[in-house]
């Protein structure tokens, strides 16, 4: 993971979703192809739009895929209704 500012970086980031104090990504369910983010780091205002969401396997890895040469932040989380599967949504800068 890279934090926002230098070339082609990707910064990831993964949280809890579901229904407890540390569960921050509870509502990213809600997402959508072409939904913005922002994201404020060193008081710079960063904007990405989802370009990919797609479920793996729970096992302890996860393949990200993104396009290299472009600025990524990837979201990780437990899929919904699902025990055995996260939730990747890819999102570049725009």
């Amino acid at each position: 993971s890279t934090f926002p500012g230098t070339q082609n970086n990707n910064l990831i980031l993964a949280a809890h979703s579901g229904n407890c104090p540390v569960c921050y990504f509870d509502k990213l369910y809600k997402l959508q192809l072409n939904d913005e983010a922002y994201l404020f780091y060193n008081n710079i205002k960063y904007v990405y739009k989802i370009v990919d969401i797609y479920n793996v396997e729970k096992d302890g890895t996860v393949a990200i895929y993104r396009d290299n040469n472009k600025n990524t932040l990837t979201l990780i989380t437990c899929t919904r209704n699902s025990n055995t599967e996260q939730t990747v949504y890819i999102l570049e800068q725009v």
